[in-house]
C-alpha cells in the first residue's frame, strides 16, 4: 500500500500534528473498499492525534475525508498515493489563518490521475480554499476509475476542476482563476455566460438539470439558440429538449422568447428553433 518512504513522509507529516484531527473512512462497495480501509487504518495507526471514524456509505465509491474546524473539507474517492500522497498529507496537518472565511459557497469536483505531473499543484489550491471556508468542500475522484462521472462532466484530460456542477475548468489552474470562477457561479447576472461555458464544454446534460431547478437557465438556453458558435447551438438544442421532456409545462412558459426566434434573422437559427418546437410538442 505505502512503500517504506511514503511511511517516512507520513511519519513525518503527523509529528507536526498540533491538535486533534479526524479522518472519515465512508464504506462503499467496489474493489476499491478495502484497498481504501488498508490505507486510513495504517495512516490513522502512525498518531495518537489522529482519529478514525468509519460510516457506512450509501453509494458504490467509498470515501477518505479529512475532517478539520469539524466539518469533511475534502473527501478522497480514491486512495491518495503517490503524487497525490503530499497534498493529503497538508489538508490533515493544515493550520487554519487566524483569519479564515466562512464555510460556504461553491462545490468543488477535481478530477485526476495519480500519473498526471500537474493534478496535484491544482489539488493543493482546492485543498487551501476549502480548509479555508472559501469553497463549500472539494471532491477528489480518480478519472480513469470513475466512468460515469467523467462522462457526465465530458472529461477528456486531467486535471479537470467543476465549480458547482456548472464551471468547468482545465488544466494547471491558478487560485484566482479557481475563486473567480465561484464567485461567477454565485452572481445570476452571469448565469447566461456560464450556461454558455458549459455546452462550449460538452455539459448540455448539465445545463438541462440546472434548467430544471433555475428558470433563468432555461431562458438563457432560449436565447443560445442563435450562438455563433455551433456546438454551443447544438447543445442548447439537446437541453431544451431534455429540459421539454421532463417539464412539458416549460415550452408554455418559454412561448414567448421560442416565438422571437422563429423570427430570427438568420435561416439556420429559424429552421433549428422549428425543429426544436416540433420535438417539444410530442412531450405535450
Amino acid at each position: 500500500m505505502l512503500s517504506k518512504s511514503e511511511l517516512r513522509k507520513v511519519q513525518r507529516a503527523l509529528a507536526s500534528l498540533e491538535e486533534d484531527a479526524a479522518l472519515v473512512l465512508i464504506r462503499g462497495g467496489g474493489s476499491l473498499r478495502e484497498e481504501l480501509e488498508e490505507f486510513a487504518r495504517t495512516v490513522a495507526g502512525l498518531s495518537d492525534r489522529l482519529e478514525l471514524r468509519v460510516l457506512d456509505g450509501h453509494g458504490d465509491v467509498p470515501g477518505l475525508g479529512v475532517e478539520r474546524a469539524g466539518r469533511t473539507a475534502v473527501l478522497f474517492r480514491l486512495v491518495p498515493t503517490g503524487r497525490l500522497l503530499a497534498p493529503f498529507l497538508e489538508a490533515l496537518t493544515w493550520r487554519p489563518p487566524r483569519e479564515a472565511g466562512t464555510s460556504g459557497g461553491a462545490e468543488l469536483l477535481l478530477f485526476v490521475t495519480r500519473s498526471c505531473p500537474h493534478c496535484a499543484r491544482v489539488l493543493r489550491r482546492c485543498i487551501r480554499m476549502s480548509l479555508g471556508g472559501r469553497v463549500a468542500g472539494c471532491v477528489v475522484v480518480d478519472a480513469l476509475a470513475e466512468e460515469k462521472l467523467r462522462e457526465e462532466y465530458a472529461v477528456t484530460a486531467t486535471p479537470t476542476l467543476v465549480v458547482d456542477g456548472m464551471l468547468k475548468l482545465e488544466g494547471d489552474v491558478s487560485e484566482r482563476e479557481i475563486a473567480a470562477a465561484t464567485e461567477a457561479v454565485r452572481r445570476r447576472e452571469e448565469r447566461p455566460g456560464i450556461v454558455r461555458q458549459m455546452l462550449a464544454s460538452g455539459l448540455a446534460e448539465r445545463a438541462a438539470k440546472l434548467a430544471l431547478e433555475d428558470e433563468a437557465v432555461a431562458r438563457a438556453l432560449v436565447q443560445l439558440l442563435a450562438d455563433e458558435g455551433l456546438r454551443v447551438r447544438m447543445g442548447a438544442m439537446l437541453a431544451l429538449e431534455e429540459l421539454f421532456r421532463a417539464r412539458p409545462e416549460m415550452l408554455e412558459r418559454l412561448e414567448a422568447e421560442l416565438e422571437r426566434m422563429l423570427r430570427h434573422e438568420r435561416a439556420e437559427v429559424r429552421g433549428d428553433v422549428a425543429w426544436l418546437l416540433e420535438r417539444a410538442k410530442k412531450f405535450l
